[in-house]
């Protein structure tokens, strides 16, 4: 389909920065500042020679570019180990095919709700966080240690980053309950995340745009008539067409990443921004950089010079044709969607453009990210089975080193079905398909373990028959995953020989887990769900504590059931759990539907529950907070509402952070209420 355009007698000014390993659409400072990038002269003499030779190839009708790009500036170094086009035609011709043949896969991969799930303490997948003695505050529920993730609610230990539906993002001062500043973000922009480190602080959002080139429209001097063009005589007494000179604008929709000193917290500067192209997928901080994960839909355009139709920008340039990939040059390839996965490093020093940026064809909607590799995965399927495509990235200091593409039978569940130890990737997934009959569909489990390459070199096949996997966790050289049907399967797996992994044990109980969350040494935590073994209706929420000591004999050593509860937003969205084994405590938002007392109240009923754990006692309810009737909502609490809801601690207290405002309780007088701050609307 050709993308919708507007022509306009005025030009667009589009905010970013030139990046290395792009090309810049047209001359503007930031192409020509670059200390790589041509000088002056020369690129006025490349303009003047593209611009008379563009204008010999116009067409009689329509719009054409008339200031074809220059040639691409330096870059870093292509990754290694991943297959890219040399030439923009070469890549036009692709996407064309993908567009027109059939034959390619359009496979539209199930949009997993989870994206990554967590550990707040900063529990690594191979070891418990070394901090847990002098962290004293709440951190984002991350899969690695290393490896933060972006969320709408931070802390530092000292203020509160909060960021509403509307963008405006507010800084707390947690011990006064004042607040420092406000940043109001802007009317047409969709604000997702952000990320605080130190004094940097950078918000993620998207929006949909314009972006204006330069063109011409050759239109015909004379009036048609009768099916005839009349055209008029100049003073020569020929006859020519008219150029009118104009400028066209092409939809686009783009994500920014606004970067904040935030030294001064009632002063936050705003020290650059950085956008890049395509529709917002996740992002990852590590070693002081943000890496960028956006989904962008090529169009075939008018031909393979029109870029703009087919090549994602980083900043306003172009992602050079060598920075472009097709993961593998197989034929049974899916391609994944027929989509570019655009992956850019942002660094705070220089917030205006990329320290690297990179497009591979990919539809993938899973990421694990590890200290050292990117991996992104999307399930396909054919006739005869389902398969999970994967593409690892390896990246250090904000480049992109090397890569590799492979795939293993089955879906997976969420990014903790993966999980990398020493060099090696570990990948849980649930295989189905059809019988010889096509009357049942059938299910069963594989673990595989695949080298840097992508390979799979060892494997375990057809566990739990007719049951699906609902969560995993990983930690050092043993692997934890549930499957489930009416009952909940614990599996515990031997890893330690990669190319022969064993199952250690299979403990079955009621319900199923759907987070799991390491607690402390040799202590699993489960949340999930209560069912009847023989029906399988859910009856609660469940908390189970698996006792770890003894892999090859786990066992459960106490669940906690929440009765009645009808939805757990937390258990899809990792993030919005508070798990801080260092403080030995849990929390999360959850709903009931109407009331025990009337079957036909459908009402919603939104609550927010604290636990700890202790080892003769069991499970301990901390806290118990009614979210309808807290003095920020009175009453009017929604379910957006709900699912924005965050709890964070600092020292000794506690704080529900909303999008109505703060409420803080003071943990040693028994989650006494302490403050509220509302925000003003």
């Amino acid at each position: 389909m050709k993308r919708t355009y507007v022509i306009t007698t005025a030009a667009v000014l589009i905010t970013g920065a030139v990046v290395f390993g792009t090309i810049p659409m047209w001359k503007g400072s930031n192409s020509t500042n670059q200390e790589e990038s041509m000088n002056q002269e020369e690129y006025a003499n490349q303009e003047k020679s593209v611009n008379q030779e563009e204008s010999a190839k116009q067409q009689k009708t329509g719009i054409s570019v008339t200031e074809k790009p220059p040639a691409p500036l330096p870059t870093t170094a292509p990754v290694k180990g991943l297959f890219h086009a040399d030439s923009y035609e070469e890549l036009y011709k692709k996407v064309k095919q993908w567009k027109e043949n059939p034959s390619y896969s359009e496979i539209q991969p199930r949009m997993t709700v989870i994206e990554e799930a967590a550990d707040a303490a900063g529990a690594t997948s191979t070891d418990m966080d070394a901090s847990y003695d002098t962290v004293d505050y709440s951190t984002t529920n991350t899969q690695e240690a290393l490896v933060d993730e972006a969320d709408i609610v931070k802390t530092d230990g000292s203020c509160i980053y909060s960021m509403d539906s509307k963008g405006t993002l507010r800084i707390v001062d947690a011990s006064s309950m004042k607040i420092s500043a406000e940043i109001r973000g802007e009317i047409s922009a969709d604000y997702r995340e952000m990320y605080v480190e130190g004094d940097c602080l950078q918000v993620i959002r998207q929006q949909e745009d314009y972006v204006t080139y330069k063109g011409e429209i050759k239109l015909p001097s004379g009036a048609e008539e009768n099916g005839k063009t009349e055209t008029a005589a100049d003073e020569s007494g020929s006859t020519a067409a008219d150029g009118v000179r104009t400028s066209y604008s092409i939809p686009v929709t783009t994500v920014t990443v606004d970067t904040y000193d935030i030294s001064d917290k009632e002063h936050p500067k705003k020290t650059g921004s950085y956008q890049q192209d395509g529709r917002y997928l996740s992002s990852r901080r590590n070693g002081g950089r943000l890496y960028l994960f956006t989904s962008y839909v090529p169009d075939t355009g008018e031909g393979a010079d029109q870029l703009q139709y087919y090549i994602p920008r980083s900043g306003e340039e172009y992602i050079s044709c060598d920075h472009i990939y097709l993961p593998t040059p197989d034929e049974d390839f899916s391609y994944n969607g027929k989509v570019f996965l655009v992956t850019g490093a942002v660094s705070p020093e220089q917030p205006d453009r990329a320290s690297d940026i990179m497009a591979v064809a990919s539809n993938a909607d899973i990421f694990y990210v590890s200290a050292d590799n990117i991996y992104s995965a999307t399930e396909t399927w054919n006739a005869s089975e389902t398969r999970t495509e994967i593409i690892r990235i390896g990246y250090e200091s904000g480049k992109f080193t090397d890569g590799a593409v492979g795939s293993v039978k089955g879906e997976l569940n969420n990014n903790f079905s993966m999980d990398e130890y020493d060099g090696k990737l570990r990948i849980v997934t649930t295989v189905g398909g059809w019988d010889a009959d096509y009357i049942n569909y059938l299910r069963d489990n594989s673990l595989y373990v695949l080298d840097d390459t992508l390979h799979v070199i060892g494997k375990i096949e057809n566990l739990a028959e007719n049951e699906q996997i609902k969560s995993a966790r990983f930690m050092g050289e043993t692997g934890y995953f549930v499957t489930y049907r009416n009952t909940d399967p614990l599996f515990a797996v031997d890893l330690s020989d990669p190319e022969n992994p064993k199952v250690l044990s299979e403990l079955k109980i009621t319900g199923f887990s759907e987070y799991l969350h390491f607690y402390g040494e040799n202590r699993l935590l489960g949340i999930g769900w209560e069912t009847d073994p023989d029906t399988g209706n859910v009856s609660g929420m469940k908390c189970s504590m698996f006792d770890l000591s003894e892999p090859s004999e786990v066992r459960e050593m106490d669940r906690f059931i929440l009765k009645n509860v009808s939805f757990c937003d937390a258990l899809y969205n990792y993030r919005a759990i508070l798990a801080a084994p260092q403080k030995n405590l849990f929390g999360f938002g959850y709903g009931i539907y109407g009331s025990t007392d009337d079957r036909y109240d459908y009402s919603e009923n939104f609550y927010y529950g604290l636990f700890s754990y202790d080892e003769e006692k069991g499970f301990e309810p901390q806290m118990y907070l009614n979210l309808d009737n807290n003095e920020l909502f009175n009453g009017d609490m929604s379910y957006q509402d709900y699912r924005k809801v965050r709890g964070v601690y600092i020292g000794n207290r506690f704080y529900l952070v909303t999008e109505k405002g703060i409420a803080s309780y003071d943990m040693q007088k028994n989650y006494e209420a302490d403050k509220t701050l509302k925000w003003e609307d």
